[in-house]
């Protein structure tokens, strides 16, 4: 299963790195895959090198970007499913088994903010 790097294992990578580990290496440390590695190191890379503060901070504004665009997009489904008269349960079933995609927490976090199932 998914699960988003932590600031421990940014600054893990990040100390690995400047021991000159390879990103295998780092990878079977941390017991991650190493694309993980690759895609983290790319993506927060800079003129100075990795920096994993800043790769927390950037992590941190993209899952709210991501959630902010996950309620937008099932915004209609969400009213739909009230109408049918569903209940927080019956609708959290209904979205996982058909959008497995999204990990629960998102699922949860959508439908208490779209306040329809209180």
């Amino acid at each position: 299963m998914y699960r988003q790097l932590d600031e421990g294992r940014r600054i893990q990578i990040w100390a690995l790195r400047k021991e000159g580990k390879s990103q295998t290496e780092i990878a079977q440390h941390l017991d991650i895959h190493r694309s993980t590695v690759s895609r983290e190191l790319n993506r927060n890379s800079g003129p100075y090198g990795y920096e994993p503060k800043l790769a927390q901070s950037m992590a941190s504004y993209r899952k709210k970007y991501h959630q902010d665009i996950i309620g937008k997009e099932y915004e209609e489904l969400l009213i739909e499913l009230n109408k049918q008269g569903f209940n927080f349960e019956k609708s959290q079933a209904f979205i996982l088994h058909h959008h497995p995609e999204l990990p629960v927490e998102d699922v949860d976090l959508l439908l208490k903010k779209s306040g329809l199932f209180i």
